[in-house]
């Protein structure tokens, strides 16, 4: 039986399918929307599947906050240079939480660096710099518990 962590790194691997810039923009935008709506409607908070996921990830009720960052995180990367500077300034603002003591923001940060990491990962996946089976072994590597 499939884990949480296993759909999560075989849907994460199909969004390094896409080749070139308007695929990794496409795939950037369709992730940003996911974020958005789910922001909306609640979703991003609720306590989502996270069997197989690394404890110091979903910590402290983080389940759906894990995937919103994610999510987030990545589809900025995608985006290139501009998404990349949103990213890093959201993670200033976990960062800002941490240091100030919040629990549930030292485990957003490293939902970030995990997101920070796996974007790498598919974004080589997308110019062929890794094959689709090394790209589902090192997300493992990052994510699974």
């Amino acid at each position: 039986m499939l884990t949480a962590c296993d759909r999560l790194v075989r849907r994460l691997v199909s969004y390094g399918e896409r080749e070139g810039v308007s695929g990794r923009l496409r795939i950037g935008l369709v992730l940003l929307l996911h974020v958005y709506r789910g922001y909306l409607s609640g979703k991003a908070t609720r306590q989502l599947p996270v069997d197989g996921i690394k404890r110091e990830l979903v910590a402290h009720g983080q389940g759906g906050q894990f995937y919103r960052h994610l999510n987030f995180h990545i589809g900025c990367r995608f985006l290139g240079w501009p998404g990349r500077l949103a990213s890093w300034l959201m993670h200033q603002v976990d960062l800002r939480q941490a240091a100030m003591g919040r629990k549930e923001s030292i485990v957003e940060v490293r939902d970030n660096l995990a997101a920070f990491t796996s974007a790498k990962v598919l974004l080589d996946r997308s110019r062929r710099r890794i094959s689709r089976g090394e790209a589902a072994e090192r997300l493992r590597e990052i994510l699974a518990a």
